[in-house]
């Protein structure tokens, strides 16, 4: 893992403990790295709203001598473009386009997805995210969750995980009720919660249940200070920037058919027997369309 997860990790494990100006400072170096490595730290302070010294401290904090040093784990992230896409905004719908141009609309939506894409991808360590695989497969049951317009998400993960194990489990809210999907929660299980800020209550509310349960959470979110990384054991960052007025899930379905990738890699012959089976049944079913002779 690269030091710039390493240090998201710092600040998520230590946000819980740290005074109130410092968590100011946690959230701001969290989400808007592109500001602290381009912007002064009397810049970046004011824009906090939190005195100098406060960057001074959470520094050390982390084990750096000097702000100057953390600040160059940032500045080496955009000479690499990896986060980039915190500061590149396309023109969203509310800005009138007086020349009707349907060609620079489509191309600003092509250059959101493409940034979103290679930031994902130069972002995401493969060893932390084939870690996060296992912890999915060491798990007794896997419970997916996801509110508002994160749920179709947590349905195609249900999808894809269901065919290739029994242990997944789809936390449904019919009628608004959740209790009854989680009540057997335990420390043998993990949740996978995927959430955009602003989060869905429910999600953060029943990841933090699953949570005093000692299951291991694993959160599939926009950034690593939202409330749902915050209590997370794993985070899954996937970039979403769109000139819509909506944000982009592209990652986010990106980020779940590669959990579910690795997965499969670490338990081949179970998997594609139960792929086979599944197929067999289907097949018999008439599930897939075939011409008539």
């Amino acid at each position: 893992m690269g030091d710039y997860l390493k240090m998201n990790e710092q600040l998520r494990d230590m946000f819980p403990d740290l005074p109130r100006a410092l968590r100011v400072v946690a959230t701001y170096l969290m989400e808007h790295p592109g500001d602290i490595a381009t912007l002064s730290m009397r810049q970046v302070a004011s824009n906090a709203g939190v005195s100098l010294p406060n960057f001074s401290r959470l520094a050390k904090l982390l084990g750096y001598e000097t702000y100057g040093e953390l600040r160059e784990i940032y500045r080496r992230q955009v000479q690499q473009h990896d986060v980039s896409y915190y500061q590149l905004r396309a023109e969203n719908l509310q800005k009138s386009n007086k020349d009707n141009d349907n060609t620079r609309f489509w191309g600003d939506l092509q250059n959101a997805v493409t940034d979103n894409v290679t930031a994902l991808f130069e972002t995401m360590d493969a060893d932390y995210l084939a870690d996060v695989a296992r912890v999915v497969a060491e798990s007794e049951h896997v419970y997916l969750i996801g509110m508002q317009a994160s749920h179709s998400f947590a349905q195609y993960l249900n999808y894809l995980g269901g065919m290739t194990s029994d242990k997944f489990r789809l936390v449904r809210s019919e009628g608004g009720i959740y209790a009854d999907t989680i009540t057997d929660v335990s420390e043998r299980d993990a949740v996978i919660a995927v959430s955009q800020q602003p989060c869905a209550g429910a999600t953060v509310r029943l990841a933090k249940v699953a949570q005093d349960r000692k299951a291991k959470i694993i959160a599939i979110s926009d950034s690593p200070a939202s409330p749902l990384a915050m209590c997370a054991d794993h985070v899954l960052l996937t970039p979403n920037q769109s000139p819509l007025f909506f944000e982009s899930y592209v990652s986010a379905t990106i980020m779940i058919e590669a959990l579910i990738g690795f997965y499969t890699l670490n338990n081949t012959p179970e998997v594609i027997g139960r792929i086979e089976k599944i197929e067999a049944d289907r097949i018999l079913l008439g599930e897939y369309w075939k011409d008539e002779d």
